[in-house]
Formats: structure tokens, sequence, C-alpha cells
């Protein structure tokens, strides 16, 4: 039994968790991104083919995630991660000062740029809130403390970037994905329409048939992987709040999870770019 007034704190292997996870979901959003490329760019191939078009230059195959959008990701992940580390680093009694020096020099770091700001608004105002926090912080400060402190607008960061995601496929970069899938697709409808109308044998019709399910077996493989990455980013956010609040195992729980998720879409986007190539 617990003593009475005795406060729970949060491991620091369970802090440093935190980065642990937050690196984790950064390569699945780097593999989720390679992947709605590969698709968009194999749509617009197939659009500008048809197009007839003489002139070939990179304008005309826009990526579904630009390069400079991708890197506010992965530079919002790595502010993440470090945070995490510098979390279980505060267990260190002697190196606390410099611990949290260390911390508001992250926050400086996060003011001085202009992170985020091509992800979503919500994720840009998410990362200044968690700088001016940082900076804030006071020497000497515990690992309960800043978390109390921090959890309002980590919490915040989290949220938006899994609002960039989407909520449904109809929105963020879920409606992204879909939609480049759905133009992906649109050659299989066409080659069946001219199978029918050239009266080509059933065998032929099937074998489109079979291709283009497939196709949305796919599709709906990778929307759900981005429904995942969803739903991780708002559970690490519950998992901060849960530390934050003195439970012992928040994170730890969480990254099985993460791990797995991960796995899954490193096969599937493997399979996703055989696919492709063919």
């Amino acid at each position: 039994m617990a003593l009475a007034g005795c406060v729970r704190t949060t491991s620091t292997t369970e802090l440093t968790g935190f980065g642990t996870a937050a690196a984790s979901l950064g390569r699945q959003t780097g593999l989720d991104f390679a992947e709605a490329n590969r698709v968009a760019r194999a749509a617009e191939v197939d659009r500008f083919v048809r197009s007839g078009a003489v002139g070939l230059t990179e304008t005309p195959f826009a990526p579904a995630v630009p390069a400079e959008v991708a890197n506010d990701w992965r530079e919002a992940f790595g502010d993440l991660e470090r945070y995490g580390l510098l979390l279980g680093a505060l267990s260190d009694e002697d190196q606390r000062g410099r611990t949290t020096a260390a911390f508001r020099n992250l926050g400086v770091e996060l003011k001085a740029g202009a992170a985020g700001a091509r992800i979503s608004p919500g994720v840009a105002a998410g990362i200044s809130s968690l700088a001016g926090t940082l900076i804030g912080i006071e020497a000497q400060r515990r690992s309960r403390e800043i978390l109390t402190r921090t959890d309002p607008p980590v919490r915040a960061l989290l949220t938006a970037m899994a609002d960039a995601i989407g909520a449904s496929d109809a929105e963020g970069l879920r409606g992204t994905v879909a939609a480049a899938w759905t133009a992906s697709g649109a050659r299989f409808q066409r080659a069946y329409a001219l199978a029918v109308e050239a009266r080509r044998d059933e065998d032929a019709r099937r074998a489109i048939v079979t291709d283009y399910l497939a196709l949305l077996d796919r599709r709906q493989a990778q929307l759900a992987t981005l429904a995942d990455l969803r739903h991780s980013l708002l559970a690490l956010a519950d998992a901060h709040s849960a530390a934050a609040a003195g439970s012992r195992r928040p994170i730890g729980d969480l990254l099985g999870v993460i791990d797995d998720r991960l796995t899954e879409v490193a096969s599937l986007s493997r399979s996703i770019e055989k696919e492709t190539a063919k």
C-alpha cells in the first residue's frame, strides 16, 4: 500500500520513452509520406502521358507531401525526441541545472525558427507555445514539475499534428492520399471500358477487375496506417498527460503498439513500392 501523502513519480525510462516514441512516429511518418508520394507520382505520370504534352519537366509531377513540408514534420518529431531525452536526464540531480538550461536552449531554438508553419497553423502555434514554456523553465526544476508545465503545449502540439493527418479519409493528409489513390485507379477504369468496347474475353476483363480491386485494397491499407498514425499521436498526448499526473507506465505501454505499427507500415511500404514499379 502506498504511504499517505506519497507523490507518485514517473521513471526515467518512461520519460525517455516519450522521446523514443516520438522518434518511432517520425520514422512511421516518413514511410507514410514516401508511400503517398509514390502513389501521387504514379497518378501524375499517367495524367501527363495521356495529356500528350511534349515538354518534360518536374513541374507536372507534384508529390502528395512536398519536401519542405516533410522536413517540417521531421523537425517537429526531432524536437519532441530531444524534449523526451531531456526529461529522462532530469533524474540525475547533479546535472539537473544543466538539463533545465538545455530545456531553455531548446525553447530558444524553437522560438527562433518557423517550425510547423508549412504543416498547419495549429502545429506552428503548438510549437510556439511549447517554446515559450521551455524558455520559462526555472533552474533545478524536477521532472514532474516540468511535465505539469509543459503538458498543455505538448498536448496541443500533438493534437494539431493529429489534425493535420486528418480525422477522416476526406480531411488533411488522409484526404490528399485518398485523392491520389482515386486518380491512380482511373487507369483501370479506362482499361476496363476499352476492354468492354473491344469485346475482349472475360479472362482479360476479369484480370483488369482483379488488379483494380488489389489497388483498392492497398489504398485502404495505407489510409488505415495514416489513421493509426493519428491515433498514435493522440495516444502519445494522453500518455504525456498521464505522466504529468504521476502515472507510472503511461508511455512504456504505448511503445510496443507504436513499434508494431511501424513494422506494419514498413511492410506495406515495400509492397506498394513493388506494385508501383510494375
